[in-house]
């Protein structure tokens, strides 16, 4: 089954303009067109726009993808250079994971604070007040 572009844009959610975009860079095969010039998406061709997202979403950047991509289709003897690839993202989502959560626990531990410091109805408190509260209160 073919789609066009637009079908294409509605399965992956992507626009037409970042499908055509992800071609122009290479990072997706050649899209085979009809007789119009009109671009002809596979299912094919929509699973390795969803590969590329995953990779998006994994903020692999479009330079790195298309190395990926470049590997990929060179076959498996590159399995060794997209595993070390591969590895790099994943420590890097480790450490982006790991700041994400430092956040989160910094956000919960001023939330605890507000709430003890609004039950207990203090009023008038200056910013530095409210600092000196809240490294008395971790």
């Amino acid at each position: 089954m073919n789609y066009t572009a637009k079908e294409a844009s509605e399965i992956t959610g992507l626009s037409t303009a970042a499908l055509r975009y992800y071609e122009k860079e290479g990072i997706i095969p050649s899209i085979c067109r009809n007789e119009l010039g009109s671009r002809k998406y596979s299912k094919e061709d929509i699973t390795w726009v969803q590969m590329i997202q995953c990779l998006r979403s994994a903020n692999v950047p479009v330079k790195s993808i298309k190395i990926y991509v470049k590997l990929l289709l060179e076959g498996s003897s590159t399995i060794d250079q997209r595993i070390n690839l591969i590895e790099e993202y994943k420590q890097k989502m480790i450490k982006d994971m790991e700041y994400i959560q430092n956040g989160l626990n910094l956000i919960n531990s001023k939330l605890s604070f507000y709430e003890k410091i609004k039950k207990q109805n203090c009023s008038n408190l200056t910013y530095l007040d409210e600092w000196k509260m809240f490294k008395e209160s971790e």
